[in-house]
């Protein structure tokens, strides 16, 4: 039997990995090549790796995995996770079975974009979601906020910080309060809402939103908010509690509510940055190691 099994092997599934293998751990990790980051043209906010391609990240750490013998990755998809005495059970589709006294879960989240004609294409390169991660290569320029939901004027706000040249489209939908609508006029954000039908741009920039009407908004880049969750249901086939947004509940150690069982990761953190899943997967590696010593003492 394995000391542990990390499924996920974006951010967080690599950073456990090097901590577990560094400490010595017989480790196997599974890696089906979907990160939650994987159509975004560059990854923002890690220190050291500003800017760096989401892919190229990944393959430096894979890279750095490599003196570590006693970690194994494998590029499989797994179809089902169980527990056994003494353990856990991870099977992928191709039928192969391996056991692990710990399990880790890093499988992230999926993503699900606004129902826009033409928006996927620019899903990654000038529709984004954090300003955060890509608010600043737009800086000044004209943005629309698409938000259809009731934290459409947080968003706005938000966005705000990166420009004033800012129009909130709710799609047709009327969210807002009185005085979240005095406070966008307040602050020279204009609002739109007209139902909008479909996106418009070339060579992966976004130039324009088209409304139902026929009118049209220019602009330089969209944010919106997407539809998440689980990307797997093997939190569930655990039975580990979700939170009310969906996400894994977890501990300070990255533990959720199954004893043995650890989640790291977008799945499991409602802030989504390279550097905090990089960081949550070290979080849970630490204490898995700590756990391990103990049980063998």
């Amino acid at each position: 039997m394995l000391d542990v099994i990390i499924v996920g092997g974006s951010s967080a599934g690599l950073s456990a990995a090097l901590i577990l293998g560094r400490s010595r751990r017989n480790v196997l990790m599974f890696d089906d090549s979907k990160p939650c980051n994987r159509f975004s043209h560059a990854s923002h906010g890690f220190l050291t790796r500003d800017g760096v391609r989401p892919a190229d990240l990944l393959q430096i750490a894979r890279e750095q995995l490599a003196p570590y013998e006693s970690v194994t990755r494998r590029s499989a998809t797994v179809a089902h996770v169980s527990r056994i005495e003494g353990g856990f059970r991870v099977e992928t589709e191709a039928g192969d079975v391996h056991t692990a006294r710990k399990l880790l879960l890093a499988t992230g989240l999926k993503d699900t974009l606004p129902s826009l004609d033409g928006i996927e294409p620019f899903f990654g390169t000038s529709v984004f979601h954090c300003p955060y991660c890509d608010g600043w290569e737009v800086r000044d320029q004209p943005i629309v906020v698409y938000n259809e939901s009731e934290i459409a004027f947080h968003q706005a706000m938000m966005l705000h910080q990166w420009t004033h040249d800012l129009t909130l489209c709710t799609g047709g939908a009327s969210v807002l309060t009185d005085e979240e609508r005095a406070r966008l006029q307040k602050n020279a954000i204009t609002l739109n809402e007209t139902p909008a039908v479909r996106v418009e741009g070339s060579n992966g920039s976004v130039e324009r939103l088209i409304f139902a009407d026929g009118s049209a908004i220019q602009c330089a880049a969209i944010f919106v908010r997407l539809t998440s969750s689980q990307r797997t249901p093997f939190a569930q086939q655990l039975g580990c509690a979700l939170n009310e947004n969906g996400l894994v509940l977890v501990d300070a150690s990255a533990q959720t509510t199954v004893a043995g069982v650890y989640a790291a990761g977008d799945m499991a953190n409602p802030i989504r940055s390279v550097a905090i899943a990089v960081a949550h997967g070290a979080t849970a590696a630490y204490h898995i190691n700590r756990v391990l010593i103990s049980e063998d003492f």
